[in-house]
């Protein structure tokens, strides 16, 4: 049977908390997300201990996520790592700090390892890997200089010599580009086996563009982690630009042919923000899910509850019609 559910964010109240769990499963859902930003995790563990506590008892599968932590996770949530330790962001070819942490330095992997110990604590049963990525600069409005990359601080530097046996070029090869993506397969590596020892699952999100600018080219070799055990994208239409339906359902097919190939569960993410109120889009939201049920995905999510009514910047215009598209969807 397919597992239903939704994205769960910005309430710490357990009370308030309660009654949404208890609504969620009401409509159905059996799974939930709730995100695990740097905040929550220096000053909310506990309570998020509760709150995943709270899930479990109503019969949720449990997922947590790197919430925007260190800026290379999707999320919006400030990271306090990168104000911390700015030695650790990543740095353009041209020398230029970014605000995002860079994958290959030390403090940021020893961070993600003590963030992995601490998610998998809250009693989580996976944790999400929330579309990794290197700094892309117009999700932030950012120009930089033409031809620029990242990243190239030292901490990479160090480590493409050590792998090429040369220094690290200036200008952006294909030997950079292969190891920008070797680079995040070990990473992930790492973390996911992190994960594994202490016992939870791992789910890997990846953005739906298969080049080296969003994240990872080569898929497969990602969904043939040892300790990984739920491959996910989020084909979100309006965002992307493209129709509905046929981004959705080719999306699903690929997501579930790697799946099928490496012994995995596949799942699909329907989009619930930045969405307008026009008729057509409220019924496109229905024929997402409709996609990813009928391709067979063991899993389809809505990013995020209410359609994001609380977060103004990405909310729908109609949160409510969103909302209830995506529930009546469901089977």
């Amino acid at each position: 049977m397919v597992e239903t559910g939704t994205s769960y964010f910005g309430v710490r109240s357990e009370s308030h908390v309660r009654e949404d769990l208890d609504r969620f499963r009401e409509r159905g859902l059996d799974a939930v997300l709730h995100t695990f930003s740097e905040r929550d995790r220096e000053y909310y563990q506990e309570t998020m201990a509760d709150i995943v506590s709270a899930s479990h008892e109503r019969g949720f599968r449990v997922y947590v996520n790197p919430w925007g932590v260190g800026r290379v996770f999707g999320g919006e949530a400030l990271s306090e790592f990168i104000g911390r330790h700015p030695e650790a962001c990543q740095q353009l070819s041209t020398g230029q700090r970014l605000p995002a942490a860079c994958f290959n330095h030390p403090e940021f992997r020893e961070y993600m390892r003590e963030w992995s110990r601490d998610a998998v604590a809250t009693g989580a049963d996976v944790v999400f890997w929330d579309e990794p990525h290197w700094y892309i600069p117009e999700w932030h409005g950012d120009e930089i200089p033409q031809g620029a990359w990242t990243c190239r601080c030292s901490a990479c530097q160090d480590r493409y010599e050590q792998e090429y046996g040369e220094e690290m070029p200036a200008e952006r090869t294909d030997s950079v580009d292969e190891f920008r993506e070797e680079s995040l397969l070990d990473f992930f590596e790492e973390m996911t086996g992190v994960v594994a020892a202490e016992g939870a699952e791992n789910a890997v999100c990846v953005l739906p563009s298969d080049d080296w600018d969003h994240g990872l080219s080569d898929w497969d070799r990602l969904a043939g982690l040892e300790a990984l055990d739920v491959f996910a994208t989020d084909p979100y239409w309006a965002i992307h630009d493209h129709d509905c339906a046929e981004f959705v359902a080719d999306s699903t097919a690929r997501v579930t042919d790697l799946a099928d190939r490496h012994d995995l569960e596949s799942q699909i993410w329907v989009q619930g923000f930045r969405l307008d109120d026009e008729a057509a889009t409220v019924e496109d939201v229905a024929t997402a899910t409709r996609a990813a049920l009928d391709g067979d995905a063991d899993s389809v999510f809505m990013w995020g509850y209410d359609a994001c009514e609380s977060i103004s910047s990405i909310a729908c215009e109609d949160p409510e019609a969103v909302w209830e598209s995506y529930l009546m969807a469901l089977p």
